[in-house]
């Protein structure tokens, strides 16, 4: 027992380290809700509609990005016409303040479903790259502007069956 406290001794004195060097209390650890419970409350409020305001995190263009309903990003160029409705199918974590569906590595498109609108397709300000070699004589000055796409976020949609 004493050579445990030496080789611990450089962790600060806490109540659950003492409690479990000195073995006198025993945590229970008994589940803090039951299997289906969470689940079961889920459903019952999307379909109530008293979840609040939605968000979740969507994967496009090679970036993800946090949205909920009205939200404006601007992502790299997509291939749509301004004014086109999109629907965002890789959704990885959808969540109100009450819950939070986490996907393995995204969730099914039947749970959530993510619609845009394209607003416009624009040039971004230019980034300049400048390459420079000291007593070479060597510079160069390459600039860049990235097409870019404006996406208004309609709804962030949450169908009421989860199943666990």
């Amino acid at each position: 027992m004493n050579m445990l406290r030496r080789s611990l001794a450089w962790v600060p004195r806490c109540r659950a380290v003492s409690t479990l060097m000195d073995n006198t209390e025993v945590v229970s650890a008994r589940p803090l809700f039951k299997p289906g419970q969470n689940i079961e409350k889920a459903n019952n409020a999307i379909a109530t509609g008293t979840t609040g305001r939605a968000f979740c995190v969507i994967h496009t263009s090679g970036r993800q990005y946090k949205v909920t309903n009205g939200d404006v990003i601007v992502t790299n160029k997509m291939h749509c016409a301004p004014g086109s409705h999109i629907v965002f199918n890789k959704v990885l974590l959808a969540g109100t303040k009450d819950f939070t569906l986490l996907g393995t590595p995204m969730l099914s498109p039947r749970l959530v479903q993510v619609t845009g609108t394209v607003i416009e397709q624009v040039i971004g300000a230019k980034k300049i790259r400048y390459l420079f070699k000291r007593r070479k004589r060597y510079r160069r000055k390459r600039g860049l502007r990235q097409h870019m796409t404006t996406v208004r976020i309609n709804d962030v949609g949450l169908q009421p069956n989860i199943d666990a």
